[in-house]
């Protein structure tokens, strides 16, 4: 499996899964736990693709590789949520200041760094069970 590979594993895992979960969300009245929930997509969004990709290749991502999926990931996350948070305020469900920007910032800030753990937890979970080679053999 190739990088690309792996990213539109993500990109469309990632968007599906957030479509499905909105439907059930509205559908189940569950806003209170929205956030939980996209958390919980986006870490499946990331983990399952890079453990097809380690199985796959008998090997993990090497150091750059690992950077570039997750800048890839990253952006797709912010190519996809953002644009959603400035619906919100084209629909006038929240105004358009310093705080709002501030909160979306520091929400993809954290968001950012939950897939970089992932990317890299993951690549740890496959050499532990020895599914692929250790990081030094490679």
């Amino acid at each position: 499996m190739s990088i690309k590979g792996l990213l539109l594993r993500f990109a469309l895992l990632y968007i599906s899964l957030m479509i499905a979960a909105s439907v059930a969300i509205a559908y189940f009245e569950l806003e209170g736990i929205g956030t939980a929930i996209g958390m919980a997509i986006l870490g499946v969004s990331v983990i399952w693709p890079c453990e097809a990709f380690g199985r796959k290749n008998g090997r993990y991502l090497s150091r750059g590789e690992k950077w570039r999926v997750i800048t890839g990931m990253v952006a797709l996350f912010w190519l996809t949520d953002v644009p959603l948070g400035l619906i919100a305020v084209l629909a006038g469900e929240v105004e358009l200041d310093a705080l709002f920007l501030g909160i979306l910032a520091v929400v993809a800030l954290v968001y950012a760094l939950f897939i970089a753990a992932m990317v890299h937890s993951t690549g740890r979970s496959l050499r532990k069970r020895g599914l692929v080679a250790d990081e030094a053999a490679q």
